[in-house]
C-alpha cells in the first residue's frame, strides 16, 4: 500500500513535467510542412516537380503540403470548391530572387493533385476566365499579367508571382519539364472530333443539360461555316459506351422524348427530337459517344462516323 501510494505521487509530480515537454514539441508543430506518406498524399513525387533554381530565383524554405482536412487553412473560403472537384492533394513552394526577403516570396508555386486529368482540367477552365490568353505548356494551360496556370495529367499547376520581373512562363516550363511523365493525358480530349474553329471547351461535372446520369462531360463549341456546333464527349471507355447508350435510351423512353434510329455507313446514330434542347445526334464510334447539338448535315455526320481521331490524339487537347 505504502509503495502504491508512493507511485501515485510520484506520477502526479512528473504531471507538470510531461506537460511542459508536450508543450514545447507543440511549439515545433505545424500541419502544413507534414512529410505525408505516399498512401496519405497522391503519388509523394510533387517534391520533385519543384525547380531548385530559375532565372536567378530559388526556391525559399519547406514545401508546404495540404491534404482534404486543412486545405481550409491556405484557401480559405474556396477549400470545398477544390474539394468537391476531386482534390486529394496540394504542395505549394516559395520563389525568392536573389538578394531578397525569403518572408515575402516573389513567387507562390501551388501543385494540386486533382486524382484525375478531368477533373484538373475542370478547375483550369474555371480559374483562366474569359480573360486569359492560351498558352503551350504541359497538357493546356493559360496566363495573365499575374498568374500562370497549366494541367499536366491530374495536377493543376497555379503560378502568381508579387514581383514584376519574375519569370512565370520560363518557370512553368521548368516545372513542366519536370513532371513529364505525368500520368493521364486527358483522353476525352482524343475523342473531340477536328472540326472548323474552336470557340470554347468546358468541363460539366454534373448533370450535363439536366441530365443527372451524364456527369464528366467535356463540351467543344465550335464555329462551322458561320454556325455555332457543340459536340459532347459522355464517355471514352468502349466498355461504357453500349452501357451509356442503353441508359439514354431508357431516358428517352421514360420522359417521352422521340428519337429514331439512323443507319450511316455502317454505324447506328439517334436523331433526339428533344423538347427541351431541339433535335440534337447520339453518335457512337468503337472508342466514345458522342452527343452533337446544333445544325448538322448529312455530311457532318459522316465525317463525325468516319473520324478516328480528334485534334488531341495529336498532342493538342
Amino acid at each position: 500500500m505504502v509503495s502504491t501510494h508512493r507511485n501515485r505521487i510520484l506520477l502526479i509530480a512528473l504531471l507538470p513535467v510531461v506537460a511542459a515537454v508536450l508543450y514545447l514539441e507543440g511549439q515545433h508543430y505545424d500541419p502544413a510542412l507534414i512529410q505525408f506518406s505516399p498512401s496519405e498524399y497522391g503519388s509523394g513525387r510533387e517534391a520533385s516537380f519543384f525547380p531548385t533554381e530559375v532565372a536567378g530565383y530559388r526556391r525559399s524554405g519547406q514545401l508546404r503540403r495540404y491534404t482534404r482536412e486543412n486545405l481550409y487553412e491556405y484557401v480559405n473560403g474556396h477549400a470545398e470548391y477544390f474539394i468537391s472537384a476531386g482534390f486529394t492533394g496540394l504542395t505549394v513552394g516559395d520563389y525568392v530572387r536573389e538578394g531578397g526577403n525569403p518572408d515575402q516570396p516573389d513567387v507562390v508555386v501551388d501543385i494540386y493533385d486533382m486524382e484525375e486529368g478531368i477533373q484538373a482540367f475542370g478547375i483550369l477552365a474555371d480559374e483562366g476566365g474569359e480573360d486569359a490568353e492560351n498558352i503551350e505548356t504541359g497538357h493546356m494551360g493559360f496566363k495573365t499579367d499575374q498568374v500562370v496556370g497549366f494541367i499536366k495529367g491530374r495536377y493543376y499547376v497555379k503560378i502568381n508571382r508579387f514581383d514584376e520581373q519574375a519569370p512565370l512562363e520560363q518557370l512553368a516550363r521548368e516545372i513542366d519539364n519536370n513532371m513529364a511523365d505525368a500520368p493521364d493525358a486527358l483522353p476525352l480530349f482524343s475523342r473531340l472530333p477536328d472540326l472548323g474553329d474552336v470557340v470554347t471547351t468546358r468541363f460539366i461535372k454534373e448533370a450535363y443539360r439536366g441530365l443527372d446520369f451524364a456527369n464528366n462531360v467535356i463540351e467543344r463549341e465550335y464555329r462551322l461555316n458561320g454556325k455555332a456546333l457543340q459536340v459532347a464527349v459522355f464517355t471514352s471507355d468502349a466498355t461504357e459506351t453500349s452501357k451509356q447508350i442503353a441508359v439514354f435510351r431508357e431516358y428517352f423512353d421514360r420522359s417521352a422524348i422521340p428519337y429514331s434510329p439512323i443507319e450511316k455507313n455502317g454505324r447506328t446514330l439517334h436523331k433526339v427530337r428533344d423538347p427541351y434542347e431541339g433535335d440534337w445526334y447520339l453518335i457512337p464510334l468503337p472508342d466514345t459517344l458522342l452527343g452533337v447539338f446544333g445544325e448538322v448535315d448529312d455530311a457532318l455526320l459522316a465525317g463525325l462516323v468516319n473520324s478516328e481521331t480528334g485534334a488531341a490524339a495529336q498532342g493538342k487537347p
